[in-house]
């Protein structure tokens, strides 16, 4: 079964070799490897020219756009999804292929982790971890970074939509297209491709806050969707207002406590109430993550969980007011 490896690239000079490399050397006997340069402005057309790969071009549109392009001038009859920082096992696609079943349009695996160094990328590598281990055969997602597809369903689907200009929520959404035609989906936890997390506090939560906003445009189109996924279950999503929440009535309680110490009483209850709820969300897989790995740097779990969902609530209030003024317009 031919498979074509596509992948975007956008001012990816510094690890598209290390990427290329790790697809070149796949086991699988029939891989082509397709790099679309989505108008980047430094070497990546240069380092993608220097191994035997087809290289395309497109002005910036997003790594939406890119997929879709490189998915066009595939021949094979899987099209593989990875992205230009991850670097991919040997016999990452021979496992993806494997899976594809009876009714299966697509398999995707999980991370290794690129940079284990950092304290912050091994905190957001144990959550991702964490909810895989969840995940059954079959799942209602399957993210971009390690994803392959049959071409006819990922053709008759559409492709990805590329109204989401980032790298956000736009595989949710094809995911929930795709089983909403009555494609199956599957996980293949053995099959992996390492990655680079974030490693700096303020990069993620700046990556957190787009995911947000375009969190709100996934879920004004598949409104059933509001109840989660198995990535991201209905108390996932609520625990990020909720974290919202406990820090502006923790804020208005130290606030009115000079002028009214009753109101900064209630306030710090109510403050108070809604941590204890966010707790009851991740506070178990706090524990999980800490008897899986014995690292003394996933104690930061919960705080930067905390940090992350505020960044995420302010992103989705956002993306809620972009999708109003945008409805606004069209009447």
């Amino acid at each position: 079964m031919g498979v074509s490896i596509v992948i975007p690239a956008y001012n990816a000079e510094s690890t598209l070799g290390r990427c290329l490399e790790a697809c070149l050397a796949q086991t699988h006997p029939d891989v082509e490897v397709i790099v679309v340069d989505d108008g980047s402005t430094d070497g990546t057309a240069s380092v993608a020219q220097s191994y035997p790969v087809r290289c395309l071009r497109q002005e910036n549109r997003g790594p939406a756009a890119a997929r879709n392009l490189g998915a066009q001038a595939a021949a094979g009859d899987i099209i593989a999804f990875t992205d230009a920082d991850c670097i991919s096992e040997p016999d990452w696609i021979a496992r993806l292929v494997a899976a594809f079943d009876e009714g299966v349009v697509g398999v995707g695996g999980t991370y290794a982790i690129a940079n284990s160094e950092h304290p912050l990328a091994r905190i957001i590598h144990a959550e991702i971890i964490d909810r895989h281990a969840r995940f059954g055969d079959d799942v209602d997602f399957l993210g971009s970074f390690n994803v392959a597809y049959r071409k006819d369903a990922f053709d008759a689907a559409g492709g990805f939509d590329e109204t989401f200009r980032i790298a956000s929520a736009e595989d949710n959404d094809l995911a929930y297209r795709l089983q909403d035609r009555g494609g199956r989906l599957r996980f293949v936890p053995e099959a992996r491709v390492a990655h680079r997390h974030p490693s700096r506090l303020r990069e993620y939560l700046r990556t957190q806050f787009r995911h947000g906003y375009w969190r709100m445009r996934l879920y004004a189109k598949h409104p059933g969707r509001l109840r989660g996924d198995r990535y991201a279950t209905f108390a996932d999503l609520a625990a990020v207002p909720v974290a919202l929440a406990t820090l502006t009535a923790a804020a208005a309680a130290a606030l009115s406590a000079a002028f009214s110490p009753r109101i900064g009483s209630i306030l710090a209850t109510v403050a108070l109430s809604l941590l204890v709820v966010y707790l009851l969300v991740y506070g178990p897989m706090q524990i999980r993550i800490w008897r899986r790995t014995r690292d003394v740097s996933v104690a930061a779990f919960l705080p930067t969980a905390f940090l992350r969902d505020i960044a995420r609530a302010l992103g989705m209030l956002r993306g809620l007011g972009a999708l109003r003024s945008r409805r606004r317009e069209e009447m």
